[in-house]
């Protein structure tokens, strides 16, 4: 989805996947959406929640939603810390619906706008 539909041609050069734990929502066996919950120091001190996606014939079903509500409660749990994410402009409003507090931005991240947001 990010080299496709965003048009961002490039290889995985994080190499944090191991590090990672990840959520994969399948139906009938097919992948229709995934995102990595990222531990304390490996993108940033606090935890992350990244790499979001959702197979566009999958999304304004709630589940993007409930995939990130999954998420948010797994890393609270198992970190017991703050949640930083770097949310593409558009969503901006999706996350703050979530609770998450802008702290910085916009910014360009892979030639797309982003903020910086935070969840307490």
């Amino acid at each position: 989805m990010f080299v496709v539909e965003q048009n961002c041609p490039y290889l995985d050069p994080d190499h944090k996947d191991p590090a990672c734990w990840h959520l994969s929502v399948r139906d009938q066996g097919q992948l229709v959406g995934t995102l990595r919950a990222v531990p304390p120091g490996v993108s940033y001190s606090d935890c992350s929640i990244g790499r979001v996606s959702l197979n566009p014939a999958w999304r304004g079903r709630q589940l993007g939603r409930e995939m990130m509500e999954q998420a948010i409660a797994f890393t609270q749990s198992r970190w017991q810390n703050p949640i930083r994410i770097s949310a593409q402009a558009y969503l901006q409003g999706f996350y703050q619906s979530l609770g998450f507090v802008t702290v910085r931005g916009p910014y360009q991240e892979d030639d797309i706008p982003h903020y910086e947001m935070v969840l307490t």
